[in-house]
């Protein structure tokens, strides 16, 4: 049975375990790459980053780019950031325009 996994520093995830998320706790770049393999290793299917800690791995998450499982995922921030940026960037590859937020 799939798991859904999340990354990041102890303070932000801990809130996730009350719906059943497995928790991956990552403070710097080494912590995250390996809670990254730790989390598909586990037989999390969909992996959530918070976006500060994505932001220190994006050669380690586009190794996963291509793949079904598991799906990465940099978490979106109110107001834009990182997550924001791939989501956008995620949808203008698959559908070749930007559909979500129609910039000029």
């Amino acid at each position: 049975m799939y798991k859904i996994g999340i990354i990041g520093q102890r303070e932000r995830v801990m809130c996730f375990m009350a719906a059943g998320f497995s928790i991956y706790e990552a403070a710097d770049a080494a912590q995250a790459a390996e809670s990254l393999k730790a989390a598909k290793n586990d037989g999390c299917a969909v992996i959530y980053i918070v976006p500060s800690v994505a932001q220190l791995i994006p050669e380690e998450i586009a190794k996963y780019s291509g793949d079904t499982v598991p799906a990465v995922i940099p978490l979106p921030e109110a107001g834009g950031g990182y997550g924001i940026t791939q989501l956008k960037s995620a949808v203008e590859r698959a559908v070749g325009a930007d559909i979500i937020f129609k910039e000029q």
